[in-house]
C-alpha cells in the first residue's frame, strides 16, 4: 500500500545496560539526516511501538531517543506531536508522552477506512480509465500470479494499486491515502504478501469490475481486498503479542 523508510527491526531491540543500569532502548549506531528529521523520528518511534520495543502505557523516553539518534529534543517533540495526532501516543500534563495501547479494533478500523477511500478512487476510475491502463493492470496481475520473489511481488502490488488510485483518485483522496498509509510503519504492510491466492482473487475481482464498469462491484471488491489484508496483519500482531485486547 505504501513505501517509506524506517530502521530494520534488529535496530530497535533493547541493548546492553547503560552506566546508570537502564537498558539502551535505541542503538547508538542509528543516525538521522537533517532533511525531514521529525518525519524520520516519527517513523522510528512508530516502528518501535509496533514491534513491541515501546510497550503500551510506557512513557516515551525523549532524551534517550534524542541521544541515541544524535539529535536535539526538538525533532523528537515534533515527531511525538505527529504521533499523538495519529492516536499512537498521548500527552499527560507534567508527565510526558505515553504509548497508547493498540487494540484489534484500531487495526480493523484503519484497514476499513483505507479500503473505503481506495474504493472511492477505484469507483471514480471507471469513468476515467483507458484501455492501455486496463491492459497494464492486467499485465501486473498476470505477473503477480507468476512471480514468487516477495520483494518483486510487493513492488507489483504497489504499482497495481497506485495506478488505480492515480487514475481515479482526486488530489484530496490521494492525500488521505498517503496519510493513512503513514499511520502504520512499513513493516506492517510487509506482513501481508504482495500476492497470494486470496490477493490474486481480489485483484481479479477488481479488474473484472473495472472492465465491466460496475461501480458497486468495484467498491465491494476493493473494500474486501483491503479488509483481507487487515486480517493478515491483525493475526501477525496477535502472534507477536503487540495488541492489547
Amino acid at each position: 500500500m505504501s513505501a517509506f523508510v524506517a530502521p530494520e527491526d534488529d535496530d530497535l531491540v533493547p541493548g546492553e545496560p547503560s552506566a546508570d543500569g537502564t537498558a539502551e532502548m535505541f542503538p547508538r549506531k542509528a543516525k538521522v539526516s537533517r532533511e525531514s528529521m521529525s518525519d524520520q523520528v516519527a517513523d522510528y518511534v512508530r516502528t518501535a511501538i509496533f514491534n513491541g520495543t515501546l510497550k503500551p502505557n510506557q512513557r516515551v523516553p525523549q532524551d534517550a531517543i534524542a541521544a541515541q539518534l544524535g539529535i536535539s529534543r526538538v525533532p523528537v517533540r515534533e515527531a511525538l506531536i505527529v504521533l499523538e495526532g495519529n492516536g499512537l501516543v498521548t500527552s499527560e500534563p507534567n508527565r510526558g508522552m505515553f504509548v497508547v495501547p493498540i487494540r484489534q479494533e484500531d487495526i480493523e478500523d484503519h484497514y476499513r477506512m483505507y479500503g473505503m477511500i481506495q474504493a472511492l478512487a477505484a469507483t471514480r476510475a471507471i469513468d476515467r480509465i483507458t484501455e492501455p491502463v486496463l491492459e497494464r493492470l492486467e499485465s501486473l496481475h498476470r505477473s503477480m500470479c507468476e512471480v514468487e520473489d516477495p520483494d518483486v511481488l510487493r513492488d507489483l502490488n504497489y504499482q497495481f494499486h497506485y495506478l488505480i488510485n492515480k487514475t481515479g483518485g482526486s488530489a484530496r483522496v490521494r492525500s488521505v491515502l498517503r496519510h493513512l498509509s503513514h499511520n502504520l510503519p512499513k513493516e506492517l504492510y510487509y506482513l501481508s504478501p504482495g500476492a497470494s491466492p486470496e490477493a490474486n482473487q481480489g485483484h481479479a475481482k477488481i479488474l473484472d469490475a473495472l472492465r465491466r464498469g460496475v461501480g458497486p462491484a468495484v467498491d465491494a471488491a476493493n473494500q474486501e481486498h483491503v479488509r483481507q489484508e487487515g486480517v493478515i496483519v491483525i493475526a501477525a500482531l496477535q502472534k507477536k503479542g503487540i495488541l492489547s485486547d
